[in-house]
Parts: structure tokens; C-alpha cells; sequence
């Protein structure tokens, strides 16, 4: 089952750090932002679950936040959990009535904490919910449930409790199609690229009917996975325009968050960053699979999503190790490499983290095997011997883990 996810907007590094801690260890896949206008922004990209809302907020007020959300149709079926220091009687009927499904106080228990969000998560808000206007009930649209598609290390699409692998249930030219989809900058194609790319020979009228046939037979497979679906809600042809609608993608999501750590890394926001990265990681899961369906625009995300996580990898691995979490940042390097066995900047970080961690003898196996690896690719003896000395024999002096962070 996917985990469900927890939006964090608390101003407070620390509170903010203690929920994300604590939803990750219950079992949620938790973001934060300290902004209320980041938050509305994360709510559309990343639907959550659950908000978890302080009051007090720069700019934007949490009371505002909650208010915006009531006011957007698609966003007043998400649960907000107001938690803040304001103590007052009249804060918290303000809260309540400004949209709060629940309301906290600061200091709080954590197991309390625990069980409220377990509480709202179960109640959550019914795609159909009966309404009362003026004493008249009255029953609103149903959402549209979304599709998500899992892209990194796999390639299925899940809705609930049901897959479908697309290496498997989708043709080689349905999965191309997907993967144009998936890599195109604004999330759609034109008619035109499509029968261009699959049938450039052919003629217009010959290429639009091949086109409609293409896009039937997906359709079907949808529908014929997920039973009782309308799936032109989801491949949406407007305007001679193709797109995916009402899908969330992870690797979209993997993109954004690893963008955003690297961006508050450069800020000198470490605490911030590692909360990014921290949830990127969580969904990464093996390189991006559409990149092997045969489609050269795909191939190339797929190695431009290898190169964002090898360097979102070595600035986790450093702000980890700053904390003093050296072991966690090993792992993160060493399952790294796999992918680059070569990454000078990798290479170099393992090996002092290695030392850092009192392990020599694996700090000088991982060198070995490094000349190994060189002399492989035809580097000669003075050029091994040029890189290889430019390892230190012992930890620099000073803080060298914050030179990249």
C-alpha cells in the first residue's frame, strides 16, 4: 500500500524536525515548508494526505492557509491538523472555524500526536460528502481518483489496491507513447509529434488514423486493468493536444525535491535540504525504467535523473556526516556508485568518510579497487598514479564536509 502523505507547515526548525522524524517513523511520507504560501504550492504539485498546520507563520498565516484550502473545492477534502502555541480559547474556535478538521497545542505528546493523525487519516474526507446548505443536503461530485505511476526501478501504474505493469500489459508502442509523455517539458505532446515520431512516412490522414488507433488501444488497456474508470479522464486529447491528467508521477516528484534540496544547500538551508532529500530518497527506487522503452527523448531523462541523484547523494552524504551520522551517509554513497562506479566527486567522499569512520583497511580497498577500475577504462600508470595521489592519507583538519554543503 502506498504510504500516505503528510504535509508539515511549521515555522520552527526544530518542531518542524521532530514531525518529520516522527510521522516518518509511524509509517507516513512526510514533507514540511516553514511558508504558507510554499505549502499551498505543495499541495497541488504533491497531494497530501493529511496537513499539519502551525498558526503562526511568516507571511502567509496558518488561519489563511486553512481558509484558502476551504475555499478550493478540490483542496477542502484534505484534513488539517492545526498545531500551534496559541493557547486562547478564542484562537482555537478561530481555527476550528476556519476550516481546522482538528486542533493541537504546543507543548504536545507525540504519542497523542500519533493517534489524532491516525484518527483524521481514517475519518479523511469522503470523495462524495453530503452537504448541508440553507437545512438542504445536497450530495457533491465525486473526485476523480488519481492514478499514480511508478516510474524509478519500475514501471506500473497503480489505482488503490490495483496494478498494472506496463512492461508487461502495455505493447512496445504503448510504453513509447508513455514515455514521451512522461519526459515532454509541459507534460503534454502535440498530436502532430506523436504521428511524427511513430509514423513519419505515412501520410496525415494515415498518421491520424494510426494515432487514434494508438491511443484507443492504451485507453483500453487502462480500462481493462482498472475496471469501472473513464479513461479518457486520464489520456486527454484537447485541442489536438495529448496529455496525463489526474496522474501523479514519482519521478516528477523525485525531480522537484531533489531541485529543491540542491537550491537550499546553496542557501546554506542544510536542515532544509536534508528534509528534501529525505523524502527524494524515499521514493527513489532504481534508475527512471521508462528510459528503456525505446524512445531517445527518455532515454536521456533517464540519465539526466541518474546525474541529479549521484549529486543529490553526495550533498546528503555530507550534511548526514556533519550531524554525525556517518554510517547512514556510507550507505548513501556506496549505493550510489552503482551507478557511476567512477564518480571522481563519490570515489573521493566515500574514502573520507571511510576514514572518518576509523576504517581504513576498507578506505584502502576502496582505492585499490579504484586503480582496478581505472586500468580497466585504459588509464595509463602515470595517470592512475596522478589521480590516486590526490587522496589524502588521513581526514583533512577543519570542516571539510561543509565544502560543498
Amino acid at each position: 500500500m502506498e504510504r500516505s502523505h503528510v504535509l508539515i507547515i511549521e515555522d520552527d526548525p526544530s518542531i518542524c524536525e521532530l514531525l518529520f522524524s516522527r510521522m516518518k517513523k509511524a509509517g507516513f511520507r512526510p514533507t514540511a515548508t516553514q511558508f504558507g504560501e510554499e505549502g499551498l504550492s505543495l499541495i497541488e504539485t504533491d497531494p497530501p494526505d493529511l496537513v499539519i498546520l502551525d498558526l503562526m507563520l511568516p507571511g502567509m498565516n496558518g488561519l489563511d492557509v486553512c481558509r484558502s484550502m476551504r475555499r478550493d473545492p478540490w483542496m477542502s477534502r484534505i484534513p488539517v491538523l492545526m498545531l500551534t502555541g496559541q493557547t486562547e480559547e478564542e484562537d482555537m474556535i478561530a481555527g476550528l472555524e476556519g476550516g481546522a478538521d482538528d486542533y493541537m497545542t504546543k507543548p504536545f505528546s507525540a504519542k497523542v500526536l500519533d493517534a489524532r493523525v491516525k484518527a483524521l487519516l481514517r475519518r479523511g474526507r469522503s470523495s462524495v460528502e453530503v452537504v448541508s446548505i440553507a437545512g438542504t443536503e445536497t450530495t457533491a461530485t465525486p473526485s476523480i481518483p488519481k492514478l499514480v505511476l511508478k516510474t524509478l526501478g519500475k514501471c506500473e501504474i497503480r489505482l488503490e489496491e490495483t496494478n498494472l505493469h506496463c512492461s508487461e500489459q502495455f505493447s512496445p508502442a504503448q510504453r513509447q507513447l508513455l514515455a514521451m509523455l512522461l519526459v515532454s517539458p509541459s507534460g503534454a505532446l502535440s498530436q502532430e509529434a506523436v504521428q511524427l515520431a511513430f509514423w513519419p512516412e505515412s501520410s496525415e490522414a494515415r498518421a491520424r488514423s494510426s494515432f487514434d488507433s494508438l491511443l484507443s488501444r492504451v485507453r483500453k488497456t487502462l480500462e481493462q486493468s482498472f475496471p469501472g474508470i473513464d479513461s479518457k479522464l486520464y489520456l486527454v486529447i484537447r485541442r489536438g493536444t495529448l496529455s496525463l491528467e489526474h496522474v501523479q508521477v514519482d519521478v516528477h516528484e523525485f525531480q522537484k525535491l531533489c531541485q529543491r534540496g540542491l537550491q537550499q544547500v546553496s542557501a546554506g538551508n542544510s536542515w532544509q535540504a536534508e528534509i528534501s532529500f529525505s523524502a527524494a530518497f524515499s521514493l527513489w527506487q532504481g534508475t527512471f525504467l521508462p528510459g528503456d522503452f525505446g524512445n531517445e527523448a527518455a532515454a536521456r531523462y533517464q540519465d539526466e535523473m541518474e546525474q541529479l541523484y549521484l549529486e543529490a547523494s553526495e550533498r546528503f552524504s555530507r550534511i548526514l556526516a556533519h550531524s554525525g551520522r556517518l554510517d547512514e551517509a556510507i550507505k548513501i554513497v556506496e549505493y550510489a556508485r552503482r551507478y557511476d562506479m567512477l564518480n571522481d566527486d563519490l570515489v573521493h567522499l566515500h574514502y573520507l568518510l571511510l576514514l572518518a569512520r576509523k576504517q581504513s583497511s576498507r578506505a584502502h580497498g576502496l582505492l585499490e579497487a579504484y586503480r582496478d577500475l581505472l586500468e580497466r577504462e585504459k588509464y595509463n600508470a602515470e595517470e592512475i598514479a596522478a589521480i590516486l595521489a590526490e587522496f589524502p592519507a588521513s581526514v583533512p583538519e577543519g570542516d571539510w564536509l561543509t565544502t560543498l554543503c
